[in-house]
């Protein structure tokens, strides 16, 4: 091989290998904008307030809106495991699903009375606690802007929320004086729709932010909900990464069915940290 040989070899080979780097290094984060399938496993440690109201049945008359750390003792702030997965279909359009589950329990001596459904808990008395919440979501989104270094899009889909709630205690009902325990389980499903986007900054970071909203009365439902979520990630492998973020959701239902009249709201604020893949 001559001299100008070597030289041409050289001038073809440059171009490829940057193709190449190009390629295996700017094509696989998380939720990105490169990216066809993507996973997160994250945990969430939120500060909590919330505040629940189960009505009379029958009469409908209103129970007595409880603060739930305040007035039964529950914890306040709590970490807990956090799923997201998503795939793209096509090259505008994509979808996800999230879920998390946050349970809490307590017993105190509680310092007001307390109605709830058909039960009276008297002052003094002591009442165990449960509140339980198991969130899904479910979205397809269209992106409207896409380029390798940045997305945005808007989405719309369901937020739906599983309540579990349960007070035990020495209290007044139906038949008297005696030991009670009242609860309810509902599963609420409200459409969301939102907003979302990413930027590349460079081949090792990228960030990221969504929102989702609601507020609607429908049938037997009102409820309104802002859900709002910014990271940032690092790749640190080709397909790997970690992330921190926060996460901010408020959500408030308010139901007139036979099998939970009543309220309740609740506020999740705090920190996530998250590993991610992305292929």
């Amino acid at each position: 091989m001559t001299r100008h040989d070597n030289e041409t070899a050289r001038s073809l080979l440059k171009p490829a290998c940057a193709l190449a780097v190009a390629l295996t290094t700017g094509s696989a984060f998380a939720e990105g904008p490169n990216d066809q399938y993507w996973f997160q496993l994250e945990y969430f440690y939120p500060t909590i307030s919330s505040t629940a109201r189960l009505d009379f049945p029958g009469t409908n008359l209103p129970g007595t809106k409880i603060e739930l750390e305040d007035d039964l003792g529950l914890s306040d702030r709590k970490g807990t495991p956090y799923l997201l997965t998503g795939m793209r279909i096509g090259d505008n359009w994509r979808m996800e699903l999230e879920y998390y589950k946050l349970d809490r329990s307590s017993s105190l001596t509680i310092d007001k009375e307390i109605n709830w459904g058909d039960t009276t808990f008297p002052v003094n008395g002591v009442v165990s606690s449960e509140f339980n919440t198991t969130i899904y979501r479910l979205t397809g989104g269209y992106s409207f802007y896409r380029t390798p270094q940045a997305e945005a899009g808007f989405g719309f889909g369901l937020h739906m929320t599983d309540f579990h709630t349960k007070l035990r205690g020495q209290g007044t009902g139906p038949g008297g004086v005696a030991f009670q325990s009242e609860g309810t389980d509902q599963l609420v499903p409200l459409p969301t729709i939102g907003l979302y986007g990413s930027w590349l900054a460079s081949d090792e970071w990228l960030l990221r932010g969504r929102v989702d909203y609601l507020s609607l009365s429908y049938e037997q439902y009102d409820g309104q909900l802002v859900n709002f979520m910014g990271t940032v990630s690092w790749r640190f492998a080709k397909n790997w990464g970690v992330g921190l973020g926060y996460r901010y959701v408020r959500y408030t239902v308010e139901s007139t069915k036979d099998n939970f009249h009543g309220e309740v709201k609740y506020d999740f604020r705090g920190p996530t940290i998250f590993l991610e893949a992305a292929f």
